[in-house]
C-alpha cells in the first residue's frame, strides 16, 4: 500500500524560511520514494500536483483548522508529522488547544509524530514586564512540548542538543533529523565564475570570504564585529553577503565602517541555483551562531553541500561531530576577534582550505543529506 503522509507546518510556499523550505523538500522526496503527501499550512496556496497535495488551513492552527484536520486525518490515514516551532502554531506562542487535541488524536490510534525544530523559549533571569511575559510564555511553551512529547510516536529532533531540553517532558524515542541544504547543490560553472567575475570587480582578490544568511539580529550582531578586521588584516578580500537582508546589513556595515563599503557585495535573495553558485563563487565563508554551529543550521549545510569551506563558532549546543571531523574550522562562540583571525589564516592556507571543505562535503554526504531524513522516516513508520 502507497504510504501516505500528512505534514503540518507554520510556512510553506510561496512564503519563504527555512520551516518552510525544509517542508517542501521533504514532502518532494517523500513523494520521490512513492508516498502521497498532504501539506497542511495557513499561509499556502492549495493545489493538487501528482501525489503531493497542499492545503490552506482555514486559521493559524484554531478550531477551524482542527475540525479540517480531524476530517482529513480520517479519510486519508497515514503518518501525521507537525514540523513543530512554538511561534509558528499562532496564539502569540501559546497554543495549547492544538497541543491538547494532537494529544487526542494519538489517542484516538492516529500516527502522531513531531519534528522539533525548536523546542521552547529559556528564561530570562533580569526583572522588568517585558521579561515577565517572556517568562510566562517560555513556561506555556514546556507545558506544550511536554504534550507534544506525549503526543508523539517518534520526537524527530533538529539537532541532538535538543533531547536534553526534551527528555525530562516526555518519553517518545528521539530520532535525530539534521536539516538538509534548502539550496541547491550543484550550479553550473559558468554561473559560478560570473559571479566570481563580479565579486572581483576586475581586480584579483586575495579571497572571497562569503557569509550565507538571513542577516538576523543575533548573526547580524556578531558578522558586524567579525567583518572589518578580516577585510583590513587581508587587505586585498571581498566579502560577500549571500541572502535576503544582505544589502541592509551591507549598508549598515558602509555607515559604520566607510573605509570598507567597497570591498562589501550583496546579492539579495536569490534562487537556489544562484545562491548555490554565488557560494561556490567563494573561497569560504565565516558562519558565527551565538550559540554554536548545530545541525539545524541550513546556512552552514549549504555550504558543505556546495564544498566550500567552513569558519564557524563552537558554542554550548554545537555537537561532537564538528570538534571531531575536521569538517569545518572552529572557534570559540562570541569571540569576533578568534573567529576573524581563523578565517585569515584559513584564507591564506589554500591546502587546509581544501582539505575542510572535502571533508565538509564528505560529512554532509554521509550524514546530512536530505536522503537520511526520507530514510528515517519511511523506516520508522508502521507497516500498512
Amino acid at each position: 500500500m502507497t504510504p501516505t503522509f500528512h505534514l503540518l507546518t507554520g510556512e510553506y510556499l510561496p512564503q519563504t524560511g527555512g520551516v518552510g523550505d525544509y517542508t517542501r523538500l521533504l514532502a518532494e522526496g517523500l513523494v520521490s520514494r512513492g508516498a502521497t503527501v498532504h501539506v497542511w499550512c495557513p499561509a499556502a496556496h492549495t493545489q493538487v500536483d501528482g501525489r503531493l497535495h497542499v492545503h490552506r488551513l482555514p486559521d493559524v492552527f484554531g478550531r477551524r483548522s482542527r475540525r479540517m484536520l480531524e476530517g482529513a486525518f480520517l479519510a486519508a490515514t497515514g503518518c501525521v508529522i507537525l514540523q513543530y516551532v512554538p511561534n509558528a502554531l499562532g496564539a502569540r506562542g501559546a497554543n495549547l488547544p492544538f497541543c491538547v487535541w494532537l494529544l487526542q488524536m494519538r489517542r484516538r490510534s492516529h500516527d502522531i509524530s513531531v519534528m522539533f525544530h525548536e523546542p521552547y523559549f529559556y528564561f530570562a533571569a533580569h526583572r522588568s514586564s517585558k521579561v515577565l511575559t517572556h517568562n510566562t510564555l517560555a513556561a506555556v511553551q514546556r507545558l506544550m512540548a511536554a504534550l507534544l512529547m506525549r503526543a508523539s510516536r517518534v520526537a524527530y529532533v533538529s539537532t541532538s542538543a535538543w533531547v536534553r531540553y526534551l527528555r525530562p517532558w516526555g518519553s517518545a524515542p528521539f530520532v535525530e533529523s539534521p536539516i538538509p541544504a534548502t539550496v541547491a547543490t550543484s550550479a553550473p560553472a559558468a554561473c559560478i565564475a560570473g559571479w566570481r567575475a563580479r565579486f572581483n570587480t576586475g581586480a584579483d582578490a586575495a579571497g572571497i570570504v562569503g557569509h550565507f544568511g538571513t542577516f538576523g539580529v543575533h548573526v547580524g550582531r556578531e558578522l558586524m564585529d567579525v567583518l572589518p578586521p578580516i577585510l583590513r588584516t587581508a587587505a586585498a578580500s571581498r566579502v560577500v553577503l549571500i541572502g535576503p537582508g544582505g544589502n541592509a546589513f551591507a549598508a549598515a556595515l558602509a555607515l559604520r565602517e566607510p573605509d570598507l563599503g567597497g570591498r562589501v557585495f550583496a546579492t539579495g535573495w536569490l534562487s537556489a541555483t544562484d545562491a548555490a553558485a554565488a557560494l561556490r563563487a567563494c573561497d569560504l565563508v565565516v558562519q558565527p551562531y551565538p550559540d554554536g554551529v548545530t545541525t539545524r543550521r541550513t546556512s552552514v549545510m549549504a555550504a558543505l553541500a556546495n564544498g566550500v569551506a567552513v569558519v564557524t563558532t563552537d558554542g554550548r549546543l554545537t555537537e561532537p561531530a564538528w570538534r571531531e571531523t575536521g569538517a569545518v574550522r572552529l572557534a570559540p562562540a562570541v569571540d569576533p576577534a578568534a573567529l576573524a583571525a581563523a578565517t585569515v589564516a584559513l584564507l591564506r592556507d589554500t591546502g587546509a582550505r581544501i582539505a575542510i571543505a572535502d571533508n565538509g562535503r564528505r560529512l554532509y554526504d554521509a550524514r546530512f543529506a536530505i536522503e537520511h531524513t526520507l530514510d528515517a522516516l519511511l523506516d520508522v513508520r508502521p507497516a500498512a
